[in-house]
């Protein structure tokens, strides 16, 4: 744990962003009535806003610290307007593309945390979570399954726990070492309990990627008392051999029978 908080100090916002901004980026998406009713398809399809790109152009080019507050701001003011999508697009975009990982993921994460739309209903939650994973490799990945660990808001840290279950489940996962693979299933582990019911599915496919179909099983809860005639996949295994080694000795001893 020790090691982690080290880590993880490397990807915290860096202190000239301050608390109070941060609060003042998330805060605006507080006070906005409601979230787009629409399926991601159906807002997707919507036709776009051209004075929202524009606008969201010309916040990109407000460079450093004000200008990431400024874009998180605006990802989530515009969560809302389906005709925005484009726009925010862009605003991520330009998001991930800042050069240092810390301003990078801390713009990132206020713009994801500053939408009040659930990720079922984001058009472009999908695009987050996988731009995420992209991002994971090498030491910045162990950096920020650190951040996982770490990261208390609810929705950041719903999608950087999305992020790792598409590296889990990807061809991603093979660029990961023997003991970042380990941190991972580790870290699956220790976020699984916690996560809401939307996320259990990908947290389920992920944890049968990482340990096996037991591991997967158990944190569901299955298979632990007996009493839901589930199973676990060692025991079915180690039941069949031992059935199996009962019919060999049986046939042995026919065999040699007088």
């Amino acid at each position: 744990m020790k090691s982690r908080v080290k880590r993880v100090l490397w990807l915290v916002i860096p202190a000239a962003l301050g608390a109070g901004t941060l609060t003042w980026v998330l805060a605006s998406g507080d006070h906005r009535a409601g979230h787009s009713k629409r399926s991601p398809e159906e807002a997707a399809s919507v036709p776009q806003d051209g004075s929202r790109v524009a606008e969201a152009v010309k916040l990109a080019q407000v460079r450093g610290i004000d200008g990431t507050l400024r874009m998180a701001e605006k990802y989530g003011e515009w969560a809302n307007d389906p005709s925005a999508i484009s726009a925010r697009k862009r605003l991520l975009s330009v998001l991930f593309s800042q050069e240092d990982i810390g301003m990078k993921l801390n713009g990132v994460l206020a713009a994801v945390e500053a939408d009040p739309t659930p990720p079922e209903k984001d058009p472009l939650w999908e695009h987050l979570v996988t731009s995420l994973a992209d991002l994971w490799k090498g030491d910045v990945a162990t950096k920020a399954m650190d951040l996982v660990m770490a990261e208390t808001r609810p929705r950041a840290r719903r999608v950087l726990i999305s992020s790792f279950a598409e590296v889990a489940t990807s061809e991603r996962l093979a660029s990961f070492t023997s003991e970042q693979r380990q941190t991972l299933t580790e870290t699956m582990i220790d976020v699984v309990p916690n996560v809401p019911a939307g996320q259990k599915s990908e947290m389920d496919r992920a944890l049968r990627v990482l340990g096996g179909n037991d591991l997967a099983d158990i944190m569901a809860g299955k298979g632990l008392t007996g009493k839901d005639g589930h199973v676990l996949e060692s025991e079915r295994a180690y039941n069949d051999a031992l059935e199996q080694t009962k019919q060999e000795l049986a046939d042995t001893g026919k065999a040699n029978a007088p």
